[in-house]
């Protein structure tokens, strides 16, 4: 249930944010029609860029092509593959393989459920958009923000949702430099937590977590010719491959294109809501998607140069978390996924 009294002051707060914003955006917050992100760049409506820092996190970047603002949704589960692997083969994955072109660099996934990234900079990481008043009040390393954002989507009434979803980012930047606000509405928050559960612990991954409305990612409005970028947690998709870089060409695709399996999607629905560590989503999507095994993921070292001597790849606590999400989520199918059958390489 929620607290009255909290989501009345919330919604007074967030009013307050909508009227410092300023009036480009709030002429831009009509209702409008939704455009899934993929769709309208096949329109020529946007061009969406993808951009691989390298296999940990990516930039997405959104371009409004049209002459008209647009509301613009994002997919909630993605794979960033390279331009040029395209080129071989028939198939969806050809130029994956072994038959493609030498050298190939690795395809990329993550998750964007519930706009989990940060927009324009606000937020950094793979679970940082949306909650941008949580984050700017808690501060990004305080658990509760994340906890605040999953009240907000499973418990707090529909309309304070959209209300925060519109204007939370105008509010965060004006109450940036005030902390007597900030104290204020960290009072509220607290309120709208108290008896809650806290976030999922190792062993009790949720998929997708209890509400229907985390299936899909917040739109996003673009003014006509302007762009919007995001920040995204990523995970190598295919083990083995050389690593991402922001210098090779990239495309952003569903992920389904790349792999049927529903596993995967969880993995990386898990890391873009937050549930799951980089880390542990890495070494879940290496089990799923390359088969490899827990000794062998175990096994994985950072080679140090130097005479320095080599380290785990992964803690023993994130394999161990990431063997229940994958133990979890039960059998899936192999169908369309891309497996490397490549030697393990230093990471």
């Amino acid at each position: 249930m929620y607290r009255p009294v909290a989501v009345v002051a919330l919604w007074l707060l967030s009013t307050v944010g909508a009227g410092a914003a300023s009036p480009e955006s709030a002429s831009s917050a009509a209702p409008s029609e939704v455009h899934e992100a993929l769709v309208a760049q096949a329109a020529g409506l946007v061009d969406v860029r993808f951009i691989p820092n390298d296999s940990r996190s990516a930039q997405v970047i959104v371009t409004n092509r049209s002459d008209r603002p647009l509301s613009i949704r994002l997919p909630a589960v993605f794979a960033g593959v390279p331009v040029l692997a395209q080129m071989g083969g028939a198939g969806g994955n050809a130029g994956f393989g072994a038959g493609g072109i030498g050298a190939q660099p690795q395809a990329v996934g993550g998750g964007m459920q519930n706009a989990g990234m940060g927009i324009g900079g606000q937020g950094g990481g793979g679970a940082g958009g949306f909650c941008w008043v949580a984050r700017e009040v808690y501060g990004p390393h305080d658990p509760r923000w994340t906890q605040f954002r999953a009240w907000l989507t499973s418990e707090s009434p529909r309309w304070l949702e959209d209300l925060y979803a519109a204007h939370g980012e105008q509010f965060a930047d004006w109450i940036h430099d005030k902390p007597a606000a900030k104290w204020c509405v960290r009072l509220l928050m607290d309120s709208a937590l108290a008896g809650e559960p806290s976030l999922p612990a190792a062993g009790q991954f949720q998929v997708g977590q209890a509400s229907g409305r985390t299936g899909a990612t917040v739109p996003f409005r673009i003014p006509a010719g302007k762009t919007r970028t995001f920040r995204v947690n990523t995970v190598c998709l295919e083990h083995g491959k050389p690593e991402p870089s922001s210098r090779r060409p990239y495309k952003l695709v569903a992920l389904e294109t790349f792999s049927a399996d529903p596993r995967l999607a969880a993995v990386l629905s898990g890391l873009g809501n937050g549930q799951v560590s980089q880390k542990v989503a890495q070494a879940a999507t290496w089990n799923v998607a390359n088969g490899l095994s827990w000794e062998r993921l175990a096994a994985e070292k950072i080679d140090h140069a130097g005479g320095d001597p080599d380290e785990p790849f992964f803690a023993s606590a994130e394999l161990l978390l990431a063997r229940r999400v994958v133990e979890a989520l039960g059998p899936g199918s192999s169908a369309g996924t891309a497996t490397s059958a490549q030697p393990p390489s230093a990471r």
